[in-house]
């Protein structure tokens, strides 16, 4: 069995607090917008680098401020992924330092010419630790699938002269793919990463295959 899916809770917002999906959608989705635009802004001027902790929260202001009034700020409450506590709120910067850490090791750690293989290891790795961590009171779906972007265009270089051009990870193309998606997360957390792995090796591989120079897949 999968990861519960997590059903709409009340979010306290700048603009009071929301509590049907229907209020909340909208903002969720000009956030992964926003996301998107900063993460590719960062491409275009930046050095090919891993995300730290300090990243990640600039990431989640980028898409947030003006809406949450915690945007950019670690959670201050005990909460996690399914209504599961994996990281007790106090330890969240530093479980966040060490994300940064560890992340920085497992990109250093590839080849210089990595396969997409490869690379959709290290998505996958990053994408479950980060929501295992669950370091923001809530929109940690939305800042984890940005944040996979951000692994592609920044870290890995995919980006290419127009955001429209670049590698974007659909992340349920099916109700198939969605499962297996949330089994893969499980399985993750059990120490089973190689469901996730392939589910990512997938999603990227149909991201880049339109990219004019194609990323081996040896």
């Amino acid at each position: 069995m999968a990861r519960t899916r997590r059903e709409t809770r009340p979010l306290e917002t700048v603009l009071g607090t929301l509590t049907e999906f229907s209020e909340i959608d909208p903002h969720l989705i000009d956030g992964e917008i926003k996301g998107r635009a900063w993460t590719f802004a960062r491409a275009r001027t930046a050095r090919a680098s891993t995300p730290t902790d300090d990243d990640v929260r600039d990431l989640h202001r980028a898409m947030f401020d003006g809406f949450l009034p915690w945007a950019g700020e670690f959670r201050r409450k005990d909460v996690g992924p399914g209504g599961i506590l994996n990281v007790p709120w106090p330890e969240v910067p530093i479980w966040m330092r060490n994300f940064g850490d560890d992340l920085k090791a497992w990109v250093d750690a590839l080849p210089a010419d990595p396969s997409v293989t490869e690379i959709g290891r290290v998505v996958a790795d990053a994408h479950h630790r980060f929501e295992f961590i669950h370091p923001f009171e809530d929109t940690n779906g939305r800042t984890g699938r940005v944040l996979d972007l951000y692994l592609l265009w920044v870290t890995f270089g995919l980006a290419n002269t127009e955001m429209g051009a670049s590698p974007i990870i659909d992340p349920f193309p099916s109700e198939d793919e969605e499962e297996e998606y949330y089994s893969g997360l499980l399985e993750a957390d059990n120490y089973r990463p190689e469901k996730l792995q392939g589910y990512y090796t997938k999603r990227i591989f149909h991201a880049v295959s339109a990219l004019r120079a194609p990323i081996d897949d040896s």
